[in-house]
């Protein structure tokens, strides 16, 4: 007797448990399928370790809240009640599906540009966390993709982004790409652009010991990576200060905002002889082209919508030292705040004259650009007040995120009140 009624007591609790889950076998599997793409989400999420934490934690809230609401669903013995778990089930795999795709695609292509890194430049001494604030060397090589290893690479742009996250400030400094320096391994006078030839190392060295600033992190692009960044984001919206027609290429500028491709504005920006200062001008039409791409791609819509391809771009045709963590921080940072960055330029100047370079023959003297003092020490002025922000500027940039958020939630509340007013007239 004993044993009987032990055996109904294990039966009646077996039907218990049975009565949440589904009891058709299509619905069984489809609870198995999802409860295997959360953890592979979960899992992505934290390799990928690019979001806010409300994010975050509200991506993983609505995953279990599906799940459970699927699951409960397609239990019930009511016809309505399993097809709506159906439907929430079919969502959460699309969503969850897509989303577990682009997290993995995500971490591969920062497993991709961080596998590249192996330049000793940007070592452990001189990197910072990017929530600090940091330099970063753009460096510009003169060729396409395909010419790769067909010709020696010259550093053809020449660009300091000191980034302070704290103030929302970016101060780009063109160098002249003849600007005369001194090589950081052989110690003798050449050309900035020339250094490219031995390697972005030589670069970074080169121009560290010039500045006397720690150049954190570098960027190596080439005409291919920057036309397709360009292109990726919708083109960009550069000034000219006159009409002209590039000298290399077919493109035409008129005076006055220009919508350009990437190949229009890699044109654009690589113009000399059109402008009688040469190259002058073609650092300002540069600073422009590199304003206009921050001001792309630091927008939510940018993010949101083109990641996946600009870092498809990034694994491919980009060249960093930038650690996968430092990465992922730089990209959390952004996605938290989203409002926009302030940005500054400037340009070291000097005068063209002649002299002999390291790397060509010294036999005869070749055109230089011989920087001016008094300019370089304004510009590393420049610079370090970016680098070390007061608490002023910090305190007035906390105040306008605040009155910026008190704005939208405002222009939100206005917004409905106004559309309540319309519908009720209507």
């Amino acid at each position: 007797m004993a044993d009987s009624a032990g055996t109904k007591k294990i039966i009646k609790k077996r039907k218990g448990i049975a009565k949440i889950f589904p009891e058709k076998t299509g619905y069984t599997i489809l609870v198995i399928v999802m409860a295997l793409l959360a953890i592979a989400f979960l899992v992505m999420l934290a390799l990928v370790n690019a979001f806010p934490a409300g994010l975050t934690m509200g991506l993983v809230g609505a995953m279990f809240v599906m799940l459970v609401l699927a699951v409960v669903l397609v239990g019930r013995k009511n016809r309505a009640a399993r097809i709506c778990g159906l439907l929430v089930g079919v969502l959460f795999l699309g969503g969850y599906g897509l989303a577990t795709y682009y997290l993995g695609t995500t971490y591969a292509a920062f497993a991709k540009i961080s596998s590249g890194n192996t330049s000793a430049s940007g070592s452990a001494e001189t990197q910072a966390p990017v929530e600090k604030p940091f330099n970063v060397y753009i460096t510009g090589i003169d060729m396409w993709n395909y010419e790769k290893g067909m010709d020696l690479e010259r550093s053809d742009v020449n660009m300091i982004i000191t980034v302070c996250p704290a103030t929302r400030k970016v101060l780009l400094t063109s160098i002249p790409r003849d600007a005369y320096v001194k090589l950081h391994t052989a110690g003798q006078m050449d050309k900035l652009t020339h250094t490219g030839v031995y390697g972005v190392d030589e670069t970074i060295n080169t121009v560290q010991d010039w500045l006397g600033i720690d150049l954190n992190y570098y960027v190596k692009v080439n005409f291919t990576s920057v036309v397709k960044v360009i292109n990726a984001t919708g083109g960009v919206k550069v000034y000219s200060p006159k009409d002209f027609k590039s000298s290399i290429s077919r493109f035409k500028y008129h005076k006055g905002w220009n919508t350009l491709s990437g190949k229009e504005a890699l044109y654009f920006a690589r113009e000399r002889k059109a402008f009688d200062g040469e190259d002058s001008q073609r650092v300002d039409n540069q600073q422009a082209v590199v304003k206009a791409m921050i001001d792309n791609l630091t927008t939510s819509s940018t993010l949101l919508t083109k990641y996946d391809e600009l870092l498809e771009i990034a694994a491919d045709d980009l060249e960093t030292n930038m650690p996968m963590s430092d990465m992922q921080a730089l990209v959390r940072m952004q996605l938290q705040d989203l409002s926009k960055w302030e940005i500054e330029t400037q340009k070291i100047e000097g005068e063209y004259d002649m002299d002999y370079v390291a790397s060509l023959t010294q036999e005869q003297k070749f055109q230089v650009y011989k920087t001016d003092p008094n300019s370089v020490a304004k510009c590393i002025d420049n610079i370090n007040r970016i680098l070390n922000p007061t608490e002023e500027e910090i305190q007035a940039q906390i105040e306008k995120k605040k009155e910026a958020t008190a704005r939208e939630i405002l222009n939100k509340i206005t917004g409905r009140k106004k559309g309540n007013e319309e519908d009720s007239e209507g």
